[in-house]
């Protein structure tokens, strides 16, 4: 791993090992790093666990009571120097495993219902945010699909619905949703239980996800139109559609606490150089600061650089630019809408400009 070098208070640290907290390739990679110690499982020939199921690197193991489980994780964790396996003994004949929770019965069997942590708040999306209605109805179903692939008996299963009923209410859900909701799951449920055979991967539509901003029944409406354009048009591709918030409070109050940020209205642009000995201009755009850039564009011209049409203009002409009085044209953070605005602006000036248009539309046609 590369290092990282991160501050904490007024000290720099650098990250010589491991990976980042919250980073995506953090699973990924214990999920790879384990895929290649498993294999050293097979060199035990004695006081090897029962079961061994591993998610990424959390492990559930079973052993007979005449083996030695201290030993076998004395053992493994020689595997190697970074890794340290900790162990969870089953207390009062309970032991939770990622969110599920074994419980022993009478007939030294298990029976498994939903574990939370102590830290639990039963804290949910509240029914009165500004969400897409579809994300709260997929809650309540979730919870349900979860509970009902989870709990091992009816007991179980209609206690953790009660619950789930009631912390819904208090989050504002309308009783007759979540009944809805629970029988859709239901539905749900027993076709995942029921299918066996799977269609051919050559039969499979093709999935893509098209995002969208939420502002409310409008982007629903929407979605549902697009859906429908596509089914048509597309048979082979099946596409879903999702949203993603707009308005939040951190959206809202934190540029005000933090307060305006210059530094956006000198990156991220289109810009317009003018000649200062005729009427040409030449358009361009910048992921960088634009004082960077048209410093780039004074060495091409000292350098006689050929691929640039600044340079190559103001050479062969004799002309110079007006580089400190270089316009800001647009403000754009989206690459290819920057690129596209680049091409509106250059065609609106026809002849005058030197560069090219970039992105070829079909109303330049």
């Amino acid at each position: 791993m590369c290092d990282i070098p991160f501050r904490f208070g007024d000290k720099i640290y650098t990250q010589i090992d491991g990976v980042a907290m919250g980073s995506p390739l953090g699973p990924i990679l214990a999920d790879l790093f384990m895929s290649n110690l498993e294999p050293k499982l097979s060199r035990f020939s004695t006081n090897k666990p029962l079961t061994w199921i591993r998610y990424v690197d959390d492990i559930f193991c079973i052993f007979n009571k005449q083996q030695n489980v201290k030993e076998f994780l004395k053992r493994i964790n020689k595997w190697h120097p970074n890794i340290k396996f900790t162990i969870e003994d089953e207390h009062d004949e309970k032991l939770a495993f990622l969110d599920v929770l074994l419980i022993r019965n009478n007939n030294n069997n298990y029976d498994t219902m939903i574990y939370r942590k102590p830290t639990n708040t039963n804290l949910y999306m509240l029914y009165e945010s500004n969400r897409c209605r579809e994300y709260k109805l997929s809650l309540i179903r979730t919870l349900v699909i979860r509970i009902l692939l989870i709990c091992s008996t009816d007991i179980l299963k209609n206690d953790e619905i009660k619950l789930m009923k009631n912390t819904l209410i208090m989050h504002g859900y309308p009783q007759h949703l979540i009944k809805r909701s629970i029988r859709e799951a239901e539905i749900i449920t027993k076709k995942i239980r029921s299918q066996k055979q799977q269609l051919n991967k050559t039969q499979q539509k093709k999935k893509v996800y098209f995002l969208l901003s939420y502002y409310g029944h409008e982007s629903v409406v929407l979605a549902q139109r697009i859906k429908r354009l596509c089914k048509k048009l597309l048979l082979l591709i099946e596409i879903n559609v999702c949203f993603r918030k707009t308005f939040t409070s951190k959206n809202v109050f934190l540029p005000i606490q933090k307060g305006p940020d210059e530094l956006k209205k000198k990156k991220k642009l289109v810009y317009k150089i003018s000649c200062a000995n005729c009427d040409k201009c030449y358009i361009g755009e910048t992921n960088r600061e634009k004082e960077i850039r048209m410093k780039e564009h004074q060495a091409d011209i000292k350098k006689h650089t050929q691929s640039s049409n600044v340079a190559k203009h103001a050479n062969d002409n004799k002309h110079s630019f007006n580089f400190i009085e270089s316009e800001t044209l647009a403000l754009e953070t989206n690459w290819r809408r920057r690129i596209i605005k680049e091409s509106l602006f250059t065609h609106q000036m026809q002849d005058k400009a030197l560069n090219d248009v970039k992105f070829k539309l079909n109303i330049f046609l």
